[in-house]
C-alpha cells in the first residue's frame, strides 16, 4: 500500500509541474506571434509608397488665354467668320506689359515750403515736371507722359532730380539715378497706347526676334481681343525685323498683316515698337 501511495504522489507532483510549465510556453509563443506580425505589418507599410505608379497621361496643358466660347460669330455670304473686334472678354492677362504709373518716386522730406521733380531725357531736355506745395507725399507716381501729354519712349534713358525748398527759402536739388521703362501701356478715352522697347522684341545681334517676343505677342493679342472695336490698329516701328513680329502677331490673331496700319511718323531714336488700338 505504501508503495502504491508513493507512486500516486509522484504522478501528482509531475502533473502539477507540467501544468505550471504550459502557461509560460504559451505566453512565449504568443509573444513571438505578436512581434512577428508587427514586423511584417511595418514592412508592408514601408513598401507601399514605393510600389505606387503615377499615370499623367490624362493631363492636358491649355496655353490659350482666351475663352473661345465667348467669341461672337458672324455670317458673311453664308460662311461663318470669327469677329475678333466686336466682343469684350475678361481683362487682358499681362505679365510683362505694365500699366501706368511708369515710375513711383519715394520721398521722405519734412518742413518744406514746396517741392519739384523734373524728369529729363538723355539729351538733358525737360520731359516732365511734377511739383507741389508743402511737404511731398511719401510716394509720387509718374504716369509716363511728358508735359504735352505724349507718352515716353520705351527703352530710352531718362533721369530725374528732386528740388526741395524749405520755409526759409533755401533750395537744394538732389539728383536721381537714370532709368528706363521697357514696356508700358496707357488707357485713355480715345485709345489704348502700348509701347515696347526694341530690346524686348528684337535681338540686338540681328538674329531676328527674341525669346520674349512670343510671350509679348500673346499679351498684345489679349489687348486686341479686349479693347479693339474695329480693325483700326496702328503700328509705329522702324526696326528692320518689324515685319517678322507682325507676321507672328497676325498668325496668333488668325488674320493677315493687313489688319495693321503702319504709322508714318518716325519713332524717336528708333528705340521702340508702338501700338495704338482705337
Amino acid at each position: 500500500m505504501k508503495y502504491h501511495k508513493l507512486i500516486l504522489l509522484s504522478l501528482l507532483l509531475l502533473t502539477c509541474g507540467m501544468a505550471q510549465d504550459k502557461p509560460e510556453q504559451s505566453e512565449k509563443a504568443l509573444d513571438d506571434v505578436i512581434v512577428k506580425e508587427t514586423f511584417e505589418a511595418g514592412t508592408e507599410e514601408e513598401k507601399l509608397p514605393i510600389s505606387l505608379k503615377a499615370d499623367f497621361s490624362n493631363l492636358v496643358e491649355i496655353p490659350e488665354r482666351i475663352h473661345w466660347s465667348s467669341v461672337e460669330w458672324k455670317y458673311n455670304d453664308g460662311q461663318p467668320t470669327t469677329s475678333l473686334f466686336q466682343c469684350n472678354l475678361s481683362d487682358p492677362e499681362l505679365t510683362r506689359i505694365a500699366p501706368a504709373p511708369a515710375k513711383v518716386f519715394h520721398l521722405s522730406f519734412k518742413d518744406l515750403a514746396s517741392w519739384k521733380i523734373d524728369i529729363f531725357t538723355s539729351d538733358g531736355r525737360n520731359f516732365r515736371s511734377l511739383s507741389g506745395e508743402g511737404d511731398p507725399p511719401p510716394a509720387i507716381s509718374w504716369d509716363g507722359l511728358d508735359n504735352e501729354g505724349n507718352p515716353l519712349i520705351p527703352g530710352a534713358h531718362y533721369s530725374y532730380s528732386f528740388t526741395a525748398t524749405d520755409k526759409a527759402g533755401n533750395r537744394r536739388t538732389f539728383p536721381g539715378e537714370a532709368f528706363t521703362v521697357p514696356a508700358l501701356y496707357l488707357v485713355s478715352d480715345e485709345e489704348i497706347w502700348i509701347g515696347l522697347a526694341n530690346s524686348t522684341l528684337f535681338s540686338p545681334e540681328g538674329y531676328g526676334l527674341t525669346r520674349d517676343a512670343a510671350e509679348l505677342s500673346e499679351e498684345l493679342v489679349s489687348f486686341i481681343y479686349y479693347y479693339a472695336t474695329d480693325e483700326n490698329i496702328r503700328i509705329r516701328s522702324q526696326h528692320p525685323d518689324t515685319g517678322k513680329f507682325l507676321e507672328m502677331l497676325a498668325g496668333k490673331l488668325g488674320r493677315s498683316t493687313d489688319v495693321f496700319t503702319q504709322d508714318s511718323a518716325p519713332t524717336v531714336g528708333n528705340q521702340c515698337f508702338m501700338m495704338w488700338i482705337d
